[in-house]
């Protein structure tokens, strides 16, 4: 008899990802959890051997992709899959690119779940047929996918310094237009640039311009 593999939950309140697994005794799933948010998964990962993190991509603080992200940074072998209604390819691009081994859908069809969290952990990527060739478009240019996805995880407040940053405002400027201190907006551009994988504002500011961002016209 396969081994149980033991679940972890992470979801904020009620969603699709707990509900994902009620009723599955006997089908070779132990679910621990659900626990509300990444640092909750973390403390639960140092204390439990846990082989599959299930992550709701659809909480109402819109933190799903950043879950991903935080527990993947920390613990880079443990797996991660998504869990959404959505159908559309957007979501599941930014999961992939926080790190998720791929997103399932609350009732996914022709599959039990024991299959596909057993497809996750042999290092399958896993998708929702209804996407997946949307997605697999979207995600050719790797580079350009991964980046449109990284400027998905900026916050509204980070979106417009990197705006103000894409039309040349100096960290003053910036401080004064929006009413917070310099330190507070230098704060904001070490997340921003880690969220971005970039070690600059000149990158920052680079890929600003080719998404679009900034009132100014310039040359990338």
């Amino acid at each position: 008899m396969a081994e149980d593999i033991r679940v972890l939950v992470v979801q904020g309140g009620p969603g699709p990802a707990q509900g994902l697994l009620c009723g599955m005794p006997g089908d070779g799933v132990s679910v621990l959890g659900p626990v509300p948010d990444a640092a909750a998964a973390l403390h639960a990962l140092d204390l439990d051997p846990i082989n599959l993190v299930l992550v709701d991509l659809d909480r109402s603080d819109g933190c799903g992709i950043e879950t991903v992200r935080v527990i993947r940074e920390h613990v880079d072998r443990t797996r991660v899959l998504g869990v959404t209604v959505q159908h559309g390819p957007d979501l599941a691009a930014g999961a992939l690119a926080a790190g998720a081994c791929g997103v399932v859908s609350p009732e996914p069809l022709g599959e039990s779940l024991a299959s596909v969290f057993r497809r996750a952990l042999a290092g399958e990527l896993v998708l929702p047929a209804i996407h997946l060739s949307n997605l697999v478009d979207r995600l050719r240019d790797g580079r350009d996918a991964s980046a449109a996805s990284r400027l998905g995880f900026l916050t509204v407040r980070e979106l417009e310094i990197l705006r103000a940053l894409a039309d040349g405002a100096a960290t003053a400027e910036i401080s004064l237009s929006l009413g917070i201190r310099p330190m507070t907006v230098q704060s904001h551009v070490k997340n921003i640039l880690a969220k971005l994988g970039v070690h600059s504002k000149v990158e920052a500011v680079t890929m600003a311009w080719r998404f679009g961002l900034g009132t100014t016209t310039r040359s990338a």
